[in-house]
């Protein structure tokens, strides 16, 4: 065809395509550089992860001159004026002694050799141990546990290094006796070892022209002959170091895996003013052979106490437990459970029992003259705290913490399934606080103590300024709820508005009519979608609810009467359906199978936490820690513009959890940090905010708590429930347990005498619709919320509580005793004593008469 002839595009068509293609490769490129730099390249949340301490070198430790023997047998390596910390070398046993009772506690028992029930083995050489670590070996299975004493100790290997107010002790564990004889040293060391004791290296190495290095004969030289150069080579001062430097000289090709499995681990014990801290450093943690470290149960029989003792061991299991010594409950397992909870990112996704956590990082050995406060600072994320009663493994009652540094996952391989480690520990510096309570601080009561006025000491908790006055009345109000409709056939979630803003002022009034004061209201579903919102890195007060103008009105109508609206908001809990997140970035992983983590309820059936219930709302991932800065600024500069001066947190001081993204794992204790920066962002400029559960960590941050531990698990081996969360927090923040009107209690007259024992508030859920309208939304759960029907009952309820509350709401709740099963006494610092009688008799104490099923309140103003 004559060229001439062709059909042409117009060139100003031409323009125009041109542009185009230009405008979508330019708005392709700015979309790849903003997902890059928003996600790929985000890495502000580092600065707000603590760090681990960089490796350090020390000298040999020098022990102190000790005129007074205080620990006979012991040497002196560390004192200040209150304290003297001891040492036995040839054991590693430690001794604290507090110069002020002249109370000792040592790391381990002192008369363990002659234990009837730990009589050798394993069970003896862990009662002599200060740690027992638990290792995968090349395969990623679990070997057997290696106790400090057995694979360390009694061989030997282990050295003590100086630290200002303490000591290092550095032990390298290894199934047989780690021998000085490298493989080649250098002609320094040559000549200092085949001078020394009996010279045996002159015999057993020759000299390599090429290298200029000394080689051990590879034939002729015995294991006598090796025992002979490392007592030689111990006498001449050379150490572990020496050895590993000399080893390092070797081949390349002599692999690892060839190597046998050992380990070095560090123990830091400082002294503080009150106490002693015990660290493992990180950078100090050493692995040989391919093995990694898993566990390492950290002084497991500090302070024990043995069978002529009494006492009880403080656990915190929910409010608090006790277990009491040798209560022969050695057919229950012991007492096990993680901080904070279980990490959903390693734990199964299938729950075997219903618990309370364990909100506060501590225990307790109280004995009936002092006791032993252990409280958990770094690396408290990734502790458990275990205890147990003589008679099991041994004829001691104890406690401690263990430290998980490395998890491990499944992943199913042609059908088999594979068990992966991860690669590296998790650098934290674990650390634990350890405190002898001297007559002061007996019992759990004063363990309490001790643990407040420490609190109040560097400031997480501030006393409250009014020590009486009525208790909040708490309640959540559900707003917009998610609900499934139809167009035209097609299926689509819209927000059904359960209560309107307008409608959630009517239930103030409603209240305030029946003389309900000090509302506090969890405003639930008020933006974003609905209760199952959106994240929050754009907040917009629903329209549909009565829009900002409308929440405006219902802060202003609540602080008329002294209120206070508490917008809620969930920050790492992104529902399923939610809009404006990109999961494959922001959602938190799994380690081995490498896909986002989604978790759901509980089913009733399989008990698998993965279930929706036919309610995608349900099904939720985890926002990966690195993300938690981000929505933190996002959430307080929303709250800023709306003019927010309160916020309810739903998990923020109730989650903590890792990413498990193989490319950069971010561990739990990091998590944690980042949680507490996001408090601190968030409350800043005095906003008051609220949370559900209260872990301890948000005790500086928050001023109410809802949802609050009022009760324990009671596991197998616990004997009674107590009020340590209370004791510690109460007077310096205000607190309720679960919504009365969805709790399944027959006897709500016991229900609110137990809010009173443990000076808990009433809380409530309402809707100002009838709760039947959420039968088939994903919170058909709360199906009993109707205001109309529960006003006059909640009413009636919060005045019972008030009556004997209002009086010491202020005041600090310094002892409570269990007079009988149905009788306890609580103390409080304005003077006031509550006795609260939960039987069905009348009942007696300290001269008064208490009716049954009520309370007596005598002291303070009631005098």
């Amino acid at each position: 065809m004559n060229e001439k002839n062709r059909l042409t595009l117009p060139t100003a068509f031409r323009r125009v395509l041109w542009i185009i293609a230009g405008l979508a490769a330019a708005a392709a490129v700015l979309f790849l550089a903003r997902y890059v730099i928003h996600y790929r390249a985000y890495d502000e949340y580092r600065q707000y992860i603590v760090q681990p301490a960089a490796k350090t070198e020390a000298e040999a430790l020098k022990p102190l001159k000790d005129p007074e023997n205080a620990v006979p047998g012991f040497v002196l390596a560390a004192q200040n004026d209150r304290l003297g910390l001891y040492l036995k070398e040839k054991t590693a046993e430690i001794a604290l002694y507090d110069r002020k009772s002249g109370l000792t506690v040592y790391s381990n028992p002192q008369d363990a050799a002659d234990d009837p029930v730990a009589r050798s083995g394993l069970n003896q050489a862990n009662l002599k141990s200060q740690f027992i670590l638990n290792y995968l070996d090349t395969n990623s299975r679990e070997g057997t546990p290696w106790s400090s004493y057995a694979k360390c100790v009694e061989n030997g290997q282990i050295e003590y290094l100086q630290l200002e107010n303490g000591f290092r002790a550095v032990y390298t564990l290894s199934n047989e006796k780690l021998m000085l004889v490298p493989q080649q040293m250098t002609a320094e060391w040559y000549g200092i070892l085949s001078a020394s004791g009996k010279k045996q290296a002159a015999k057993s190495y020759v000299l390599d022209e090429e290298t200029g290095l000394y080689v051990l004969k590879s034939q002729g030289v015995t294991a006598r002959h090796r025992q002979q150069i490392d007592a030689d080579a111990r006498k001449a001062g050379f150490t572990m170091e020496d050895y590993a430097e000399m080893q390092a000289l070797a081949e390349e090709e002599e692999s690892e895996a060839a190597e046998s499995t050992s380990f070095v681990v560090a123990l830091d014990y400082t002294l503080t003013p009150d106490g002693l801290t015990v660290t493992i450093p990180h950078a100090e943690l050493a692995e040989t052979g391919g093995a990694k470290i898993r566990t390492i149960q950290l002084l497991p029989f500090f302070g024990a106490a043995g069978t002529a003792e009494k006492g009880v061991i403080v656990v915190p299991d929910g409010s608090g437990a006790l277990i009491r010594f040798n209560n022969g409950k050695n057919t229950a397992p012991q007492y096990n459970q993680n901080i904070y909870d279980l990490d959903l990112i390693d734990s199964d996704i299938t729950a075997t029992q219903n618990m309370q956590s364990a909100r506060l990082a501590l225990f307790g050995i109280c004995r009936e003259d002092c006791g032993l406060l252990v409280s958990c600072g770094r690396g408290a994320a990734l502790a458990s705290v275990t205890a147990d009663v003589a008679g099991r493994n041994n004829s001691y009652n104890y406690a401690y913490f263990t430290f998980g540094l490395r998890r491990t996952d499944t992943l199913m391989v042609a059908g088999e399934e594979a068990i992966v480690a991860e690669q590296d520990s998790y650098p934290v510096d674990c650390a634990v606080f350890y405190r002898i309570l001297d007559g002061e601080y007996t019992g759990y009561n004063g363990l309490a103590r001790a643990v407040r006025e420490s609190l109040l000491a560097d400031g997480s908790l501030t006393l409250k300024t009014e020590k009486s006055g009525d208790i909040p009345f708490y309640c959540d109000i559900l707003c917009g709820v998610r609900e499934t409709a139809h167009w035209m056939g097609v299926q689509y979630l819209r927000v059904m508005p359960m209560t309107t803003f307008a409608q959630a002022e009517e239930i103030l009034s409603g209240l305030r009519q029946e003389q309900v004061g000090n509302l506090r209201v969890n405003l639930q579903g008020w933006m974003n979608g609905g209760y199952y919102h959106d994240p929050v890195n754009h907040v917009s007060v629903q329209g549909g609810l009565g829009g900002e103008r409308g929440l405006q009105s219902l802060r202003a109508a609540a602080a008329e009467t002294g209120g206070k609206i508490y917008p809620d908001a969930a920050l790492q809990q992104v529902t399923e359906i939610a809009k404006g997140f990109l999961r494959s970035e922001e959602a938190s992983r799994y380690y081995a199978k490498g896909y986002v983590a989604e978790f759901g309820t509980v089913s009733p059936v399989s008990m698998r936490r993965t279930a929706t219930m036919g309610f995608t709302e349900r099904a939720y991932m985890l926002l990966s820690p690195r993300f938690l800065p981000r929505y933190a600024a996002s959430l307080a500069s929303a709250a800023e513009r709306l003019g927010l001066d309160a916020l309810s947190l739903r998990d923020l001081g109730n989650e903590v959890h890792a990413d498990k993204r193989r490319t950069n794992v971010i561990s739990r204790e990091a998590d944690l940090d980042l949680v507490r920066h996001a408090f601190g962002v968030i409350g800043a400029g005095k906003r008051e905010l609220m949370v559900s559960g209260g872990n301890d960590y948000s005790f500086p941050y928050v001023r109410h708590v809802i949802n609050a531990p009022v009760e324990a698990t009671m596991f197998a081996i616990v004997d009674e429930q107590i009020p340590l969360w209370e004791m510690i927090i109460h007077g310096s923040a205000d607190y309720c347990g679960s919504p009365l009107n969805l709790m399944q209690s027959e006897d709500r007259r016991a229900a609110l005498l137990h809010l009173i024992e443990y000076g808990a508030s009433t809380h409530y859920t309402f809707t100002w619709q009838d709760a039947a309208d959420m039968k088939y939304t994903g919170l058909n759960n709360n199906y009993a919320t109707t205001f109309s029907s529960w006003k006059e009952e909640a009413a009636e309820s919060y005045r019972f509580v008030n009556g004997a509350l209002a009086g010491v709401s202020g005041a600090e709740m310094l002892r409570h005793d269990r007079l009988s099963d149905t009788l306890a006494r609580v103390t409080y610092s304005n003077g006031t004593v509550l006795y609260v009688n939960s039987g069905e008799h009348e009942a007696e104490a300290d001269g008064y008469r208490i009716p049954a099923m009520d309370y007596l309140a005598v002291g303070g103003e009631n005098e």
